[in-house]
């Protein structure tokens, strides 16, 4: 900010306006701050405004703006872009619900029920038990 506050001061003091001069020489740091950035500001206003007029202006050449009819696209949408495919066969269906039973034979029950001292889970529900009994003896 200092290099640009004394570019101004360098700008202005070779002008022979010297009413300008003193007037700006009169000015403490933060006026000085305070007046670049107005400068600053109607400087980018300036080059805004002219950006939008020029890209509104209608002596535009007509090879610059595109046909109106490339907007609208007329051609539908294949249903293999829109909507995901079906899945494959081989993955089996979800069974959302059974008929309940009135009685269960043991072959039937054997193919939902897996004996957890088979593979040495003892010792997990052990250690589960353990833990749920420390965690009640600490509740007052």
């Amino acid at each position: 900010m200092k290099k640009i506050l004394q570019y101004l001061q360098q700008a202005l003091s070779g002008l022979s306006f010297q009413y300008i001069r003193d007037w700006f020489q009169k000015m403490d740091a933060a006026q000085k701050r305070q007046f670049a950035l107005l400068c600053t500001g109607i400087f980018a206003l300036i080059l805004t405004l002219s950006v939008v007029i020029s890209l509104l202006s209608k002596d535009r050449p007509p090879a610059l703006l595109p046909a109106p009819e490339s907007f609208i696209v007329n051609m539908p949408i294949p249903a293999a872009e829109l909507f995901l495919p079906d899945e494959p066969d081989f993955i089996p269906g979800i069974l959302l619900q059974r008929d309940r039973r009135s009685t269960w034979t043991e072959e039937d029950a054997a193919e939902h029920w897996q004996d957890p001292l088979r593979f040495g889970e003892e010792s997990w529900r052990e250690k589960i038990e353990t833990a749920i009994d420390e965690y009640l003896e600490r509740i007052p």
